[in-house]
């Protein structure tokens, strides 16, 4: 049994090796070092879910964390548990199919795991690195599908902030259209303006790929990056919502992302696989190369910066934010379908040939209906994103036009639009 597990183990480690140039996590777990079996060394039981063994898994973390760092083995089963936070040097490997359920009561946000220490200090500058959370085997499951939307819940599989060198790999999420994306990247909280000489300020040297989500919200997605540095994506996958969500509208002092590449970002019946949209962060260099979308509103979608109400009252200086020039998505393919998450506001910029082809979503603010384009170029100049190799699929209308900008959007005012729409329906106003 142990030269089984072992061969196994350096199995995964000889594949997960092989990683692309592009990737920033350095493989560091040690095939000949510590490994524990959650079932076996710390009474993890297999109850269908029933039972919160969050303090389990957390001891088993602790413990393995406190010995210096090492693996973890989750054996199949179905589990449930939260709040669980990962320590520098340890490796969590969970086998296919294994499915986590949450530790999540009605009306609170909770997050299964957390990339970050445990300090309560918002200018305290500690930080983790050198973990992993990874299918063995194959991939494991993250399974709140059976939530019931409300406005006062989320619901995060993977919160990553103060952590450096860290690796999410094989993870499927399977949501409800949930509040917040499966898993989010962000900044440190601290308020101190001036923290060069920190190591770690956000989520920092890290991969994520051949990961899922099943029925993202339209407002969320897979993953968000509100703050991170140095992260490789690679191989993602999103049904609903935004696969890759560079939408960096999280307040604070530190909201920014830089020197991010992905490669093989798909989207289905979903807003976009990448979206780009600055708010008032100040952002770095973003590649990506490879982008395709079923049945979404685009393929790509690159906003304008511009200052939440939040942020001005919390900065009266706050100015609308933009990525470096010199950014680039190249490869670029968009299939249409009649099955894309739009929101209501752009509804200027739906053919009229497709109004009887809208309906609305369970969440008001968004239709379900026709593919409108490839990408949609909203920057005007306020920053400059390099686009190359667009193809376009099944369109009828917008197949001549790669790029959309606001001056393809028809003139008016949107909810005047919108009310009409309702009208013409029979659709009464609420």
């Amino acid at each position: 049994m142990k030269n089984t597990l072992k061969l196994t183990l350096c199995a995964a480690i000889l594949i997960l090796g092989s990683t692309n140039a592009w990737a920033d996590y350095k493989e560091v777990m040690d095939p000949a070092g510590l490994t524990k079996n959650l079932k076996v060394d710390f009474g993890l039981v297999d109850d269908g879910a029933k039972a919160d063994q969050s303090e389990t898994v957390q001891r088993a973390i602790d413990d393995v964390g406190a010995a210096g760092g090492g693996r973890i083995i989750m054996p199949v089963g179905t589990y449930r548990f939260a709040r669980v936070y990962l320590k520098s040097n340890v490796h969590l490997l969970i086998e296919k199919d294994t499915v986590i359920r949450p530790v999540w009561a009605v009306g609170e946000k909770t997050v299964v795991f957390l990339m970050d220490t445990q300090a309560t200090d918002k200018d305290d500058r500690s930080f983790i690195e050198n973990v992993s959370i990874r299918g063995l085997g194959g991939p494991f499951i993250v399974d709140y599908s059976d939530w019931k939307r409300e406005e006062s819940g989320g619901i995060r599989a993977i919160l990553c902030k103060m952590v450096r060198n860290f690796l999410i790999a094989d993870l499927e999420v399977r949501d409800n259209f949930s509040t917040y994306c499966g898993v989010t990247l962000t900044p440190t909280r601290t308020r101190i303006k001036d923290i060069s000489d920190w190591e770690v300020t956000r989520a920092t040297d890290g991969t994520m790929r051949n990961c899922r989500i099943i029925n993202a919200s339209p407002g969320y997605g897979l993953v968000q990056l509100h703050g991170a540095r140095s992260i490789h994506f690679e191989d993602l996958y999103a049904r609903g919502g935004v696969t890759l969500r560079l939408e960096t509208g999280a307040l604070g002092e530190h909201t920014a992302v830089f020197d991010i590449s992905a490669k093989n970002i798909v989207c289905e019946n979903g807003r976009s696989a990448v979206m780009l949209g600055p708010h008032s962060a100040v952002n770095g260099i973003v590649h990506v190369d490879g982008v395709t979308a079923r049945s979404c509103a685009y393929a790509v979608s690159i906003g304008l910066g511009g200052v939440k109400k939040q942020e001005l009252a919390r900065n009266p200086e706050a100015t609308n934010g933009r990525f470096a020039d010199g950014c680039s998505i190249k490869n670029i393919r968009a299939i249409f379908g009649r099955d894309a998450q739009i929101k209501t506001h752009v509804i200027l910029a739906v053919p009229k040939a497709y109004y009887d082809d809208l309906r609305f979503f369970e969440d008001p603010k968004f239709f379900i209906g026709p593919s409108i384009g490839a990408v949609k170029d909203s920057t005007e100049g306020g920053y400059r994103v390099d686009i190359d190799n667009i193809t376009l699929e099944g369109f009828t209308h917008n197949a001549d036009k790669k790029i959309l900008t606001p001056a393809d959007t028809r003139p008016g005012k949107w909810h005047h639009e919108l009310r009409q729409w309702k009208a013409d329906r029979g659709i009464e106003e609420e």
